[in-house]
């Protein structure tokens, strides 16, 4: 980052090489798998990041600082759309409690739609830390909230989606 910083091109390729695609999929899943509106964040991240190198902080982390802008990206992107009214609901076809032997695309389904149903900081809260693996430390950094908030909103997160999701544990079915 450093290096683009001082107008290394090659910098920039490799920073759009290490990190675009791992921006896209966090992007893709905080927008409710809108794979264009994912695209154009991305775009507006790197094209963020061509305009305004000196953005970046030298002492933090590249990742850190670059899934932060792209969460910033995403929220902007939640407050139009919130205010708009235009975020659609996924219909799940209705499911006994009792059935056990159910297949992961319709448990990826149900929890993206689960998902949807928290609000920013609590999905963007259980994304990074849950899918796209990060510490609560570069959670923290990256929400600029504390490691207790983190720890906080991915225990609410864990407690609600189990409630929400016991159908698909085979341990609790009857």
């Amino acid at each position: 980052m450093l290096l683009f910083q001082e107008g290394n091109q090659r910098a920039f390729d490799e920073i759009y090489l290490r990190y675009s695609k791992r921006l896209l999929h966090f992007m893709f899943r905080m927008v409710n798998n809108d794979e264009a509106l994912a695209q154009d964040l991305l775009h507006d991240v790197f094209t963020r990041l061509v305009q305004r190198p000196e953005s970046f902080d030298a002492n933090r982390n590249v990742k850190s600082w670059i899934f932060t802008v792209a969460a910033n990206e995403c929220h902007k992107s939640y407050r139009r759309q919130s205010t708009t009214d235009i975020n659609e609901e996924l219909e799940i076809e209705s499911m006994e409690s009792h059935i056990i032997d159910l297949d992961q695309k319709t448990f990826r389904r149900a929890l993206r739609k689960e998902l949807e149903q928290l609000s920013y900081e609590h999905r963007c809260t259980f994304i990074l830390r849950f899918q796209e693996g990060l510490s609560v430390r570069e959670v923290s950094e990256i929400m600029d909230c504390t490691e207790g908030t983190v720890k906080s909103r991915s225990h609410h997160c864990l407690k609600n989606l189990s409630v929400k999701l016991a159908a698909y544990n085979p341990i609790n079915a009857d």
